[in-house]
């Protein structure tokens, strides 16, 4: 499922996205809510199945807001050997209840867990984890240039490569990097390939289900989530209770 691009946006900031792919079938997220956990105050829209989520955003004792999100598998597509210790989307809300960034990747215990992506935007900083079952592989992304991930789940390795390019045209195009433009893309990006492009339809049995950017307003963090099968946007500030329009 997904596919996540992150932009700078101005000195330390960001704008992360993400489209959630998913089977027309399963049941419909419920929106962004705030609750605390591990003394942190997060953000995030819940998948009902798993009771977890594909994206938080969260405040740690006044500390600069983190946000975290997921996409299934890691480099290549994988073989699923349930049953599974728990579900991945338990993982971004998990990040909060450590400290920091670095005892949560010395310390949790990844065993039994099916392959992941996961991505970690702090202030100045963009950490990527790759988890392909038995091995943890941690990088350091440049957080003042533009990156694109597509899950390695759905998409061949020649078609993350092809929405690498597509990224990167879109890049070119629009260098002021706005909240609008990007969402845009998620929506319209791919040269009408409707299998692989940005907001994916396969049949209409896995499709794009959902829009979710956090992006900087002020010095505060803002969650956008638009619900494409629900037809509702819904804009969150976070760390606070969420309104609708």
């Amino acid at each position: 499922m997904c596919t996540v691009t992150y932009l700078p946006a101005g000195p330390t900031g960001y704008i992360l996205t993400h489209s959630r792919d998913e089977k027309a079938i399963r049941p419909a997220a419920q929106p962004p809510r705030t609750v605390t956990i591990g003394g942190a105050t997060i953000t995030f829209p819940e998948d009902p199945p798993g009771q977890g989520t594909w994206i938080a955003s969260g405040i740690r004792d006044d500390e600069s807001p983190v946000t975290v999100c997921l996409l299934n598998g890691a480099f290549t597509a994988h073989r699923p050997e349930p049953p599974y210790r728990h579900s991945r989307g338990l993982i971004p809300l998990q990040v909060f209840t450590y400290p920091t960034l670095n005892a949560f990747i010395s310390t949790y215990d990844l065993a039994g867990l099916e392959p992941f992506t996961l991505l970690i935007a702090e202030e100045g900083k963009l950490t990527e984890l790759r988890w392909n079952g038995s091995r943890l592989f941690v990088d350091e992304k440049g957080p003042d240039q533009p990156h694109i991930w597509s899950s390695a789940t759905l998409y061949k390795p020649e078609i993350v490569r092809q929405r690498e390019g597509w990224f990167q045209e879109w890049c070119q195009q629009y260098p002021d990097y706005s909240v609008e433009a990007i969402r845009n893309f998620h929506q319209v990006g791919g040269h009408g390939d409707a299998e692989n492009s940005l907001r994916m339809n396969r049949q209409n049995v896995m499709l794009t289900v959902s829009l979710t950017s956090v992006v900087p307003i002020g010095d505060d963090l803002t969650m956008i989530y638009e619900d494409f099968t629900q037809s509702s946007v819904y804009q969150t500030a976070v760390g606070y209770t969420y309104a609708t329009h």
